[in-house]
């Protein structure tokens, strides 16, 4: 019996016994040479790991490396590299992904998961109530699936999943980095942000943890009345993980994390005052006369239990993820408006929003690695979700502050569980070495439970409002059919047939009432069937990978946003409704060519028309042939990076750039509906150079280097009562950034 062996089957206690004695030799420093582009290594299937090139769906995937050498922070730094995907942008913590055209109301549309972990956004009660903001710090690898994962990724993969994949212990190895880079962004202070993680082997070969950490403080660009640069971020993230090989083939991994983001304002301005005159001051400016502070903050658990022998592998994981949000927005417009009471006076006012979420989930799962032409996989799950919602209405002083004396005009809350069960699998058989067939399917079983109480004290409607508890609940089976054939040993080909579903929900009716609005009490799910045919090749010696997609999605009884009114037409409340039907027809591309030694040049593309088929129930809110808010029809990428020695200084050396393209999109389906605006088309140019040597590296990073303000989202709190607030892009940013491994 060797040494290790003997160390694995030890017990848990020596283990721990033995971490004041371990002392393993230092290794060489972090591995800095990563697959970049179609060769890197996913696990999109839960079977096997395998690259972007091999495995027959469309994935796309971006290396830890390749994000850091690009100065990437969050979502909003990669997802215009990612052909097919774009965003719904507020901030922040404040965002709703888009894959291949499917956005609307309710629940994400796209699953997000770290690790195994579901963190996917959820459908938001007023404001912030969309996906977490994973910071990018100590990541392996993003994955981006694209089309309906619902057969292994379960609800709300409608039209994707996107996995943000961790690094992981190693069990031989001490060692890890430390990533520190100054960010002036135009228009605000200079900013700072620094993360680092460090590997230990508690015994070797055995038990090893991995702690990493991050701190950001990046100042803002938009004043308002009580601050400049208010919309400053500071966000800070710690997280450790464990790997214990228990026996060979036998691995327990272990995950902790904690998030927590702050920012003093949000990232939207005003052009106009609330009398409607133009604001004159030079930059840009917040209206508010209350303080619009935003907070959140993550907790994510997981562990994972990996029996892995020649005939398959044996998964069980399970997980807690928890989320609480602050989110405040100027209310006094509407206390003058609504009850006479004076905007920058005795009705000075705010909307105060918290929201708790916590998800329970697990998962135990066989996947086949059999000889022979069939393959399995298998497997059950569970998710338990609680959410608390509570929104008030209180006074502000004339600081911007919460006036603690002074009450709130109103109070309400919603409380929500959510219980899902599933069942999948898929099977997989080779008919000869060159072709496979794979049918999968999933039966779900989702039950809702809400009740909301509303409290008023503004005497136009006072009293207090208790609903009736409110049951949703939905099943069903969702299909995967793929075939997938080899052409040659450099081109593979696939056709998929996949459906995704999103479960319905409710709407506060409490609150719409006292509003003297009438508001359905709930909203069906939505469902797409997903028609593909992708090509993947890689050519000239596997130094050209070309891929491309051919995409029809049909999409029915689509969750949309409505608005309703009061009978005096003045007041209104909004809800979530089912629509019609729409569909996407789509087509996407992505290039990794390296032409000579040290030159990658990476380009990706695409086209989705993604419109509605027939009007929706309610004409007012969509019409026949309306376009889908917030997909622009053309969206692409091209960038390229050489590396090359720089002899007189002895380094090694990169320069690189890249450029993005999102076409225009709308707010809403049509410009009769509330809050519809259109949005402009947009280019960003970023551009980076940077020098290496040995274990340290120093790079220059500039984004949005024409400073490039195109405003990508329109803000309302209360349509027709406040002035918009506009979105926009980070303003033009120059970092300088050092990297030591070690």
């Amino acid at each position: 019996m060797t040494k290790n062996t003997m160390l694995r089957n030890a017990s848990a206690t020596a283990i721990v016994a033995s971490i004041a004695f371990a002392a393993p030799a230092f290794a060489q420093g972090e591995d800095s040479t990563q697959a970049q582009g179609s060769n890197i290594v996913v696990t999109a299937s839960k079977r096997t790991a395998t690259t972007v090139q091999e495995v027959p769906i469309a994935v796309q995937a971006l290396s830890g490396a390749d994000l850091k050498a690009k100065g990437a922070l969050d979502f909003a730094d990669y997802f215009h590299s990612v052909a097919g995907l774009s965003a719904q942008d507020e901030g922040p913590g404040d965002k709703r992904y888009i894959i291949r055209g499917i956005n609307s109301a309710g629940a994400g549309t796209v699953g997000v998961y770290l690790d195994e972990v579901i963190i996917t956004g959820e459908n938001s009660q007023d404001g912030s109530g969309q996906a977490a903001d994973i910071k990018l710090f100590d990541i392996e690898r993003v994955e981006v699936l694209k089309g309906p994962q619902g057969t292994t990724f379960g609800s709300s993969a409608l039209s994707g999943t996107i996995r943000y994949i961790t690094a992981k212990p190693k069990l031989d190895e001490v060692g890890g980095y430390v990533q520190s880079a100054l960010r002036s962004t135009d228009g605000a202070a200079l900013g700072f942000q620094t993360d680092g993680a460090i590997n230990l082997p508690i015994v070797p070969g055995v038990f090893a943890i991995r702690a990493s950490g991050y701190y950001a403080n990046l100042p803002g660009w938009i004043d308002n009345r009580f601050e400049k640069n208010a919309n400053n971020e500071e966000s800070r993230a710690a997280r450790l993980e464990a790997r214990w090989e228990i026996t060979d083939g036998l691995t327990l991994d272990g995950m902790a994390m904690y998030q927590k983001l702050n920012q003093d304002a949000k990232n939207y301005y005003n052009t106009v005052d609330y009398d409607g005159n133009a604001i004159t001051r030079s930059g840009y400016f917040q209206n508010d006369y209350a303080r619009s502070p935003y907070e959140d903050k993550s907790q994510i658990y997981n562990a994972t239990l990996t029996y892995k022998q020649d005939w398959g592998t044996i998964t069980a994981t399970g997980s807690r993820f928890v989320r609480d949000t602050l989110f405040m927005r100027d209310a006094s417009l509407a206390a003058d408006v609504y009850l006479g009471l004076d905007y920058d006076g005795v009705g000075r006012s705010s909307l105060r929003q918290a929201k708790h979420r916590r998800i329970d989930s697990g998962e135990l799962r066989y996947a086949s690695d059999l000889d022979g032409p069939f393959q399995v996989l298998v497997g059950g799950f569970f998710q338990n979700e609680k959410r608390n919602f509570s929104s008030s209405w209180p006074f502000v002083s004339e600081t911007g502050y919460i006036d603690q004396d002074a009450g709130a005009l109103l109070d309400r809350a919603v409380f929500t569980t959510v219980k899902e069960r599933a069942l999948f699998g898929e099977l997989s058989y080779d008919f000869t070495p060159k072709l496979t067939a794979t049918v999968g399917a999933r039966y779900y079983d989702i039950k809702l439970r809400e009740q909301s109480a509303t409290y008023v004290t503004f005497p136009a409607s006072p009293g207090t409002g208790l609903s009736d508890l409110f049951r949703y609940k939905d099943n069903g089976v969702i299909p995967r059919f793929n075939v997938a054939y080899k052409v040659s040993p450099d081109i593979n080909t696939y056709v998929q047939v996949a459906k995704g579903y999103r479960p319905g929900g409710t709407n506060d009716t409490t609150a719409a009432q006292f509003a003297n609005v009438s508001i359905p009490q709930g909203y069906a799910s939505d469902a797409v069937w997903n028609y593909e045919f992708g090509v993947k090749t890689s050519l000239l010696n596997n130094s050209l990978n070309f891929n491309t997609a051919l995409y029809y999605i049909d999409w029915a009884d689509i969750q949309t946003s409505n608005l309703a009114y009061a009978p005096d037409g003045i007041a209104s409340y909004g809800y979530t409704g089912n629509g019609g039907k729409a569909s996407v027809r789509g087509a996407e591309v992505t290039i990794d060519y390296r032409p000579i030694h040290g030159l990658e040049i990476n380009l990706s593309g695409n086209y989705s028309l993604a419109r509605l088929d027939k009007d929706n129930p309610d004409p007012t809110t969509g019409l026949d042939g309306n376009r889908v808010p917030y997909v622009p029809k053309w969206s692409g990428s091209a960038g390229a990076t050489y590396r090359f020695p720089l002899e007189a200084l002895g380094v090694d050396a990169n320069v690189g750039g890249d450029v993005s393209y999102q076409g225009s999109s709308t707010t809403q389906f049509n410009s009769s509906i509330s809050n519809y605006h259109k949005l402009d088309s947009y280019a960003l140019v970023n551009l980076r150079a940077g020098i290496s040597k040995d274990q340290w590296s120093l790079t220059l990073i500039a984004n949005n280097l024409f400073n490039d303000d195109t405003i990508t989202n329109y803000n309302n709190i209360q349509v027709g009562i406040y002035p918009d607030g506009y979105y926009m892009n980070r303003p033009r940013t120059i970092a300088l950034s050092g990297l030591l491994n070690f």
